[in-house]
């Protein structure tokens, strides 16, 4: 049949849909890295911005240093980036320049390949993306089309804006990304021919499909059957759920098939039962085989998305609400003109129909986010807007205010903000995260055992004579003691 690649998300995306994206930690990523460079997969999807938000807010952990430890143990293996090209950690707009710097840091740190998506299919913003990461360094960029359900997004849709797509010289191929995990073998079988056929001199070949109505380890089969040659998946217990298909599972059912998959299913084995071990120990979930809802299909809302929901209903005593606001997300979904949802549209819709029910009147009160969406800011909505709700959003005074396209901001104007010597790296952190959490990611950073070890050994190779060294930060407390016969002796 085909030779089939696979691309392996667990600690991307599984981990985003498992574990709530914090539950790698820097530690685990080095302790499974080496397994996964043995299994042979086309590219390692490690990072989004939200992964690096959470390291340093969840774990106090540097997640430059993060990319770097697993660049060098994985050194078979592409490591891969996705982006939405309008932001970067924060929910709001990112001004190019900074955008610009995170480009060229990934790529200076180990990334290699660029996962580009527009969920607004705003294919003229996504084509300036490409071509910014291309410009920094990345060698392979891939663009994305983002499906979704609705009366507006039929596969004519799709298929036009993969075409848009067609000329940027940026763009290597394209793919098809499924976030909701709303496709089905019937749809997929329709949609792939027209994406196909809408290309005439780049590739569409490429699927990444969540199981969280249970179907995708059946629809990626379909898809390796018409031509898409590359599938993400995912390591348990990073998978199934609302992750992705089981990739052991998949290889198998893609061998089954006749399709060839040139794969070590021992690493596999070996990276998923460290990554097995490490739940059991931080008791951690453990993704399984989600059931078939199609009620799913109608809301569209995201689990996670659901769950925080109905937690924060809890805290307030209005847990009650909750079925309410998920129907009343369906009427607002429509009402915006069809974003497809998720993040941070996905939000924004829940909010608003948790709006709406609470105050018992639909838009006696609209979210900035959702006068922000109308406005424009993150590109042309694909459907009609209601024009009442357009109307008294747009006489806010939010809603007279211009387009927020990221704004003019220069690296220079951060320098002179937040600092003239400090890296790069530090600089980015600092122009997308509060101070109080970077701060404390670097504090942790000085006064962790391994860097009072590395002070200590420096110490002891300065040459200054001394006989016996010793560093302290309070809570550990690291000895060298120098013998007459130039031994050293450690002690802790």
């Amino acid at each position: 049949m085909a030779d089939i690649n696979l691309v392996d998300v667990s600690l991307r995306d599984g981990n985003q849909s498992i574990w709530g994206a914090t539950g790698v930690t820097t530690r685990m990523a080095k302790g499974v890295a080496p397994a996964l460079d043995k299994v042979g997969y086309k590219a390692l999807e490690l990072l989004s911005s939200t992964l690096m938000a959470t390291a340093v807010r969840y774990h106090a952990e540097d997640p430059w240093e993060r990319l770097r430890a697993v660049r060098d143990l994985t050194p078979n293996t592409t490591l891969g980036f996705l982006t939405t090209g309008k932001r970067f950690i924060t929910f709001h707009r990112t001004p190019d320049a900074v955008f610009e710097l995170a480009f060229s840091l990934l790529a200076r740190n180990g990334v290699k390949r660029l996962w580009v998506i527009d969920p607004m299919h705003d294919m003229d913003g996504a084509k300036r993306t490409a071509q910014m990461a291309k410009r920094v360094g990345f060698e392979e960029v891939i663009g994305g089309i983002c499906y979704t359900t609705s009366p507006v997004h039929t596969d004519a849709y799709f298929a036009a804006k993969a075409a848009e797509l067609e000329a940027c010289d940026a763009i290597d191929s394209l793919y098809l990304k499924d976030p909701a995990g709303l496709l089905t073998p019937d749809r997929v079988k329709s949609l792939v021919p027209q994406l196909q056929g809408a290309l005439k001199h780049k590739e569409f070949a490429e699927i990444h499909s969540h199981s969280t109505t249970g179907l995708s380890p059946l629809t990626v089969l379909d898809a390796a059957d018409l031509g898409i040659h590359t599938i993400h998946c995912a390591l348990p217990p990073l998978a199934n759920g609302s992750s992705h298909p089981e990739a052991q599972r998949l290889v198998a059912n893609l061998r089954a098939r006749g399709h060839h998959v040139d794969v070590n299913v021992g690493a596999m084995a070996e990276a998923s039962r460290y990554l097995v071990r490490q739940a059991k120990i931080k008791n951690l979930p453990v993704g399984s085989p989600n059931e078939y809802d199609e009620a799913y299909y109608r809301h569209t809302i995201p689990g996670g998305v659901q769950s925080t929901t109905r937690r924060q209903l809890a805290e307030i005593r209005q847990e009650h609400l909750f079925d309410a606001v998920i129907e009343e997300s369906v009427r607002v979904r429509e009402d915006l003109g069809w974003p497809i949802v998720m993040t941070p549209f996905a939000q924004y819709i829940v909010t608003q129909a948790t709006l709406n029910v609470m105050t018992g009147e639909r838009y006696k009160q609209i979210s900035d986010e959702v006068i922000d969406l109308l406005r424009g800011d993150f590109g042309p909505l694909p459907g009609t807007v209601n024009p009442e709700l357009m109307d008294k959003a747009m006489s806010t005074a939010r809603g007279k205010k211009p387009v927020n396209d990221g704004g003019e901001i220069t690296i220079k104007e951060l320098r002179r903000r937040f600092g003239a010597t400090i890296s790069d790296e530090e600089l980015l952190l600092r122009a997308v995260m509060p101070a109080e959490q970077v701060d404390g990611m670097y504090a942790a950073k000085a006064s962790s055992p391994v860097a009072t070890l590395t002070r200590l050994l420096e110490a002891s190779g300065s040459g200054s004579g001394a006989r016996s060294v010793s560093v302290s930060d309070g809570t550990t407390s690291f000895s060298i003691n120098r013998s007459d016969t130039g031994s050293q002796k450690v002690g802790a």
